[in-house]
């Protein structure tokens, strides 16, 4: 009886715990492979940490990434992870964001649209929804490498789970921040390109 009390407690927790964030799927295309790497993962909000002294600033929260389903060996699902990090976003509107006259679905909820100025140079796609009141999270990413060891990189935001714990996490514009190295990337590498023309 209390191993039945014990399993029927840990799937309700189980089951409570899936249903909390975000549930993206990314994919990754190394360059030369036809087959991409993929994961899916629940992007999951912590509570902000508490210092020890008396008076506490305001402090922001932070988010977990958990795997749903783990494919290929554990390096690889902690490298999709580790780059997945670097491509969210969970934060409130940017200089760059703007608000679109579209909405999309996820399940019974209707979520606003916003869409994201890309610097120059990348070929990439992005779309944010609004999860919360003037809290926008990544909806889908998808980009391109002409150079590099990655071809291709894809991310989806495939289910909504319960957002009434999430807010603007720390760190929650890192995607901003990639962008941003991307085109850098592109600008070098387009000086680089145009130079090797020049000297021919």
């Amino acid at each position: 009886m209390r191993r039945f009390a014990f399993l029927l407690c840990l799937a309700f927790s189980l089951s409570v715990r899936a249903e909390e964030g975000l549930r993206y799927r990314m994919q990754m295309w190394m360059r030369d492979e036809s087959a991409p790497m993929e994961t899916v993962f629940w992007l999951q909000a912590t509570p902000a940490t508490r210092s020890h002294n008396r008076v506490q600033k305001p402090r922001m929260g932070g988010w977990h990434l958990e795997a749903e389903r783990a494919q290929g060996t554990p390096y690889a699902q902690a490298l999709l992870l580790g780059r997945a990090e670097r491509l969210l976003y969970l934060a409130g509107p940017a200089p760059q964001t703007r608000p679109e006259p579209i909405s999309l679905r996820f399940g019974n909820r209707t979520l606003p649209v916003w869409s994201l100025e890309l610097p120059k140079g990348i070929h990439a796609s992005v779309v944010l929804v609004e999860i919360a009141p003037k809290l926008l999270a990544l909806c889908d990413l998808a980009a391109r490498f002409p150079e590099g060891d990655v071809a291709r990189v894809e991310l989806h935001l495939e289910a909504l789970g319960t957002t009434s714990t999430m807010a603007p996490a720390e760190g929650g514009t890192g995607l901003l921040s990639t962008l941003a190295a991307w085109s850098r990337d592109a600008v070098l590498e387009g000086a680089a390109a145009q130079g090797q023309v020049m000297v021919q």
